[in-house]
């Protein structure tokens, strides 16, 4: 029995309506092999102030809503990995919320978005994002501490060798 998988290609959005498209495949599906943050950072838009307005709007909204499923995810596999003792894989989970941190930002490669627009959500990703990261960290010494736990102490060595941005 052969199973055959069709995979979507996401062209480079230049319209509003396919800049939609795109905010959805990249809403619905994983960070990790989702092509449409690689065919948005490429994109383009023309048009009058009221739809370049929308469309930031719903940049935000993407942007939004793809750093709170991310976030959530790895909230759920880092609880499950505390919760089994399973500390292997928490640098990896780590690193997998920085790459996809990262592929968030694709509006930075937009240049036909206006620059105060894209340094200012930049800067409240990294903020916000950086806030959650050192949170969690501490989160995971004061366990290490509370447990006496030399597993997660482990594990944190290399946590925190890791920077985000």
């Amino acid at each position: 029995m052969s199973i055959t998988v069709e995979k979507t290609t996401v062209n480079t959005p230049t319209t509003y309506q396919e800049w939609l498209t795109c905010f959805e495949m990249m809403k619905s599906g994983p960070v990790a092999g989702n092509d449409a943050f690689d065919a948005a950072s490429n994109g383009s838009f023309v048009g009058n102030d009221l739809t370049k307005n929308a469309l930031q709007r719903q940049i935000v909204e993407t942007v939004n809503a793809v750093l709170d499923k991310n976030v959530k995810r790895f909230i759920r596999n880092l609880n499950e990995s505390i919760a089994f003792n399973e500390l292997s894989g928490t640098v990896l989970l780590f690193k997998r919320l920085k790459k996809d941190v990262h592929k968030s930002l694709f509006f930075t490669k937009l240049s036909f978005l206006p620059k105060d627009f894209r340094q200012e959500l930049e800067k409240s990703v990294k903020d916000q994002m950086n806030s959650f990261w050192e949170d969690t960290i501490t989160f995971l010494q004061n366990q290490s501490l509370d447990f006496s736990n030399s597993d997660l102490e482990d594990v944190l060595f290399l946590v925190k060798r890791i920077r985000l941005f």
